[in-house]
């Protein structure tokens, strides 16, 4: 099996969600490598590589539709996941954070991390460490919309208050994130297994070759 990455620089990123942000979550604390994983079998992938039981716990961070709710709590009763809800940034959302305490937890729920990030909704994991939180924040509007009061129109910038979700890294922190679509996935790490495709190569399972993707940023 192979795999493609590709290292983004940290430098480029804009850790603050906005209309302009590269990521849809706030960023805190440095971060040294940032590498993108594009694979048609990336299930394959990551449940295998995720099969080590020194990843764990793993915590997750989702924002799921009301509608799922159900079929998300029937599978943590199955697989016995802890978990709890916390108010979305939309109305009908919530954040379902999750403790995924072994490999077979793993494997159960990662069609549905997945499948979440292929409906352009945030799905994260971190290893060993809980580094996600929930911050409200005022948000605005990009553009004005016209509002009528007393026979008189105006052009005006909507604000909101919203739930933003936070990943706090520590030295030894790993996160990943299921990219826009489900196209790739992007860990953010300062491991320094992260620092070139060699050493990454020396942690991933031993059926998989990495190989440099023809991707470039300005």
């Amino acid at each position: 099996m192979k795999v493609e990455i590709s290292y983004f620089p940290p430098e480029k990123i804009i850790t603050v969600p906005e209309e302009e942000a590269t990521y849809p979550f706030e960023i805190n604390g440095e971060f040294q490598y940032i590498v993108e994983f594009y694979t048609d079998t990336h299930e394959e992938f990551f449940c295998n590589w995720m099969d080590s039981p020194d990843y764990y716990p793993i915590y997750s961070l989702a924002e799921i539709y009301d509608f799922q709710q159900a079929e998300y709590e029937e599978l943590f009763k199955m697989q016995n996941i802890e978990f709890n809800y916390m108010k979305g940034s939309r109305k009908d959302t919530f954040f379902v954070k999750a403790i995924i305490r072994s490999p077979q937890q793993f494997k159960e729920y990662y069609p549905y991390l997945y499948g979440n990030g292929g409906m352009l909704n945030l799905s994260l994991w971190s290893l060993k460490q809980d580094v996600f939180r929930l911050e409200e924040r005022e948000y605005e509007s990009p553009y004005p919309v016209k509002k009528t009061k007393n026979n008189r129109t105006r052009l005006v910038k909507l604000k909101w208050i919203a739930n933003t979700p936070i990943a706090t890294l520590a030295a030894s922190s790993t996160l990943f994130w299921v990219g826009y679509d489900g196209d790739y996935i992007t860990a953010f790490s300062n491991d320094e297994h992260f620092s070139t495709i060699d050493s990454l190569q020396k942690i991933i399972p031993e059926k998989v070759e990495l190989v440099t993707g023809d991707y470039e940023y300005e």
